[in-house]
Order: structure tokens, then sequence, then C-alpha cells
């Protein structure tokens, strides 16, 4: 090698060197040209479009479901809360009843009072039951219909027959409303009883005129538990009514004092 270096030209030998100092260039293969690059840019804000505009049929896709889920479970507990009223209440004065259809601030209405809260309906129940069979011989409940007017309301007409215990008093009977009302998982949150109709037998009385006779027949059934005042007519459903509110006003009574004794 050393004998051929003298035949090589000064021109190509500084040629050389002066390529072995150059930094090498890479170039892409297939440079973007500013068209296809806007092109790409184009695409890649499209399919961010398209993840945006998804976003919120995803989160449509999820109420639908949700709310679907709500409905089913409405219709279940609907379903269940007519099942267990049918069974419940014929042995409502032999049994207790299923209380797992009510929500816990329940309100029981009747033409007279007004009571809130589970406790307090289950102690009404049981009040019946009690004195029920304190004060007759025989009491039971008869279920003639049960219908829903709309899709949250459960009716129930229904048919009470009694046997007072005392001989001077013969059996008596009258007829009502049940109405229930359920909230949107199908939780029964008030129980509204109405539209009563009386067929009790009343106390012959001494008669000093025709005037009193016409006035001893009342007209139509009375809405109420009590055709007058107390004092002028007395049976027992008259005091098996006044048992029943006596226990709940004694609850009552005896649950806020020992609310203030827990205060104090």
């Amino acid at each position: 090698m050393a004998f051929l270096l003298p035949n090589l030209s000064p021109s190509l030998l500084l040629q050389t060197k002066t390529c072995s100092n150059e930094k090498p260039i890479h170039q892409p293969l297939f440079p973007q040209t500013p068209k296809l690059l806007s092109e790409t840019l184009t695409v890649k804000s499209t399919t961010l479009q398209g993840l945006q505009v998804s976003s919120p049929s995803l989160n449509q896709d999820k109420d639908h479901r949700q709310s679907h889920h709500e409905r089913d479970e409405f219709y279940v507990n609907l379903g269940l809360a007519v099942r267990t009223l049918r069974e419940d209440l014929p042995f409502l004065f032999t049994r207790d009843l299923n209380y797992d259809i009510y929500r816990d601030d329940i309100t029981f209405v009747d033409p007279l009072n007004t009571f809130s809260g589970i406790e307090n309906y289950k102690l009404i129940f049981w009040a019946l039951r009690f004195h029920g069979k304190i004060l007759f011989r025989d009491i039971s409940l008869e279920v003639f219909r049960i219908w829903q007017p709309s899709e949250n309301v459960i009716l129930i007409r229904w048919n009470l027959r009694g046997v007072p215990r005392v001989p001077w008093e013969a059996k008596g009977q009258f007829q009502g409303t049940s109405r229930y009302k359920l909230d949107r998982n199908g939780k029964i949150y008030e129980h509204k009883v109405d539209n009563l109709a009386f067929n009790f037998p009343q106390p012959l009385k001494p008669a000093a005129s025709v005037l009193d006779l016409v006035a001893a027949c009342p007209a139509s059934p009375n809405p109420t538990f009590l055709w007058g005042p107390v004092d002028m007519y007395h049976s027992s459903w008259v005091e098996f009514y006044r048992a029943v509110k006596e226990t709940l006003d004694r609850e009552g009574y005896l649950l806020s004092q020992d609310g203030l004794a827990a205060c104090s």
C-alpha cells in the first residue's frame, strides 16, 4: 500500500479527507409532504371527535340500564306487595303481618287519625288483635276485591264482621277501602282507610213521640266510627276503636317521656 500512495493525486486525497469529516445526513425513506401531513392530522382529529361523541351514548346506555333495573325492581316489589296483602289481611286477627313490604316511615290514615312510623303501624295491628279478642267472641275480615286504579296504588275493598261478647248486642259489620301508595321502589309508604259503610245494630230506646221514632233511623251510613257523641251511643265497636286509639296514644306518650328523659 505504501508504494501506491505517491501515485495518488493530491486533489483526490484532499477530497477523500473532506468527505470523511462530514456528518451523515439521515432522510426519511418516504418524506411527508404538507398535504399528507394535513390528512394525517384530519384523521386523528376525526377519531378524537368520534370518541367524544361516543362518550355520551355510553352514559345514556348506562342510565337506560339503571332505569330498566329500577323498573324491574318496582314490578317485583309490587307483585310481592299484592300477594302479601292478599295473604295477610284475611288472617289479620289471628297472626301478625309481613312488614317487609312497607317503608319505615309509613303513614296510616283513617277518618279520624293519622299515625306515622313502622313501629306505630305494627302497634295498630297488635292492638286490633288484642282488643278484638277481648271484646268479640268472633271477629274476622273478608277481602272482597283487590285492584290497581294506577300503577303506584293498590286498592282493597274489605268487610269486617264481629260478634260481641256481651249478650245484649247482636253481630255487626262494616265495609271499607284500604288505599296503599307505593314509592318508585315498590315499597308501601301510605295506608289510608276510607269509604266506610256501617251496619251496626243500635239499641232500642223508649219513644216519647213519633218524631223520636223517625229520628232513631239514620238515613245513610255515617263516614266515621261514631254516629254522634260518645254518650249517645255505646257499643263494643265503639269500645274497640277507642281501645285501639288509647293504646296508640299511650304508647306515643311513653315514647315522648322516654325522649324527654333521654334529653335530660
